[in-house]
């Protein structure tokens, strides 16, 4: 499938327009490129956690309730780029891989939420994943350990991290797989992380010299390597966000994700703000339709 942008878009409708007066009336022509147009239109729907929800990210979607939807996420900004006929947007903070398949409350709360899988079926042409990072608690995890003194960071890094992230990898493809089963013709691509911590470098934003930010760093690059496995595993796009967000990190001049605490109105701590999401959102443009 290929994804028009919205110049073409544009450009096709006002071809669809024009060419029946300028053919005398060729209705069935006009009704077989109005056909065509509608099976080209794209029907997108967003699925992941909450480095796709954009939890604070101002303005909220209000009936998007604890998930904290943000209508400038990625995919919102995604949406409006590809100009897309339909958009239907379940991203929830706090999901893990087990939420996108079944309706099961997220890690923390008691209700269970619909399974974010339900949201696809055979009229999806596109669907953007971006899920793993809180698969048996890795990201709050990494967080953790690499401000304990000592080597508590290298030995989580060394011996219980590859364990996590080869099992989280099997349930990205999982997951991957059953999208494609309910959207056999759609374009599916998984989205990975952006950086937070740049090798060797602390900022009082990220807090000061106790954080082991090699060792973060470390663990970003094997999460974006568990990742890039899944996608292959299971035959669909893999849009690193790694080696793109390298000199955006939260400690740099020009960040796409925010340290500790983030300005009101533009994030959570740890989290992508605003700008890191239209740095998403252009990557995974450029990224669709490149398999057709």
């Amino acid at each position: 499938m290929r994804l028009r942008s919205r110049t073409s878009a544009a450009l096709c409708a006002a071809a669809l327009l024009v060419l029946p007066a300028c053919s005398g009336g060729d209705d069935d022509s006009s009704s077989d490129e109005a056909s065509a147009a509608s099976a080209d239109a794209v029907r997108y729907v967003a699925l992941g956690d909450s480095y796709t929800a954009g939890p604070s990210i101002n303005p909220v979607d209000g009936d998007s309730g604890e998930c904290g939807r943000s209508t400038k996420n990625y995919p919102s900004v995604l949406a409006e780029e590809l100009d897309v006929a339909s958009f239907t947007d379940v991203s929830c903070s706090g999901a893990t891989s087990e939420n996108i398949l079944k309706a099961v409350p997220i890690p923390g709360t008691t209700e269970p939420v619909p399974a974010q899988l339900d949201a696809v079926d055979e009229s999806t042409s596109l669907v953007t994943v971006g899920i793993g990072g809180n698969d048996d608690g890795l990201f709050s995890s990494l967080a953790t350990v690499c401000v304990a003194p000592g080597d508590a960071c290298g030995t989580y890094l060394s011996k219980k991290l590859p364990r996590v992230l080869a099992a989280t990898s099997e349930r990205v493809t999982a997951v991957l797989d059953a999208v494609q089963q309910k959207a056999p013709e759609a374009e599916v691509l998984l989205v990975g992380y952006l950086r937070v911590t740049a090798d060797g470098q602390s900022c009082d934003v990220l807090g000061g010299s106790g954080v082991d930010t090699s060792g973060v760093v470390q663990g970003e690059k094997q999460i974006d390597a568990a990742l890039s496995k899944a996608a292959q595993a299971a035959g669909v796009t893999y849009v690193s966000m790694t080696a793109e967000s390298e000199d955006h990190h939260a400690c740099s001049d020009d960040p796409w994700t925010n340290g500790l605490n983030a300005p009101l109105g533009d994030g959570v701590g740890l989290h992508p703000n605003a700008e890191g999401m239209e740095a998403v959102a252009d990557a995974v443009a450029e990224a669709a339709g490149q398999d057709s």
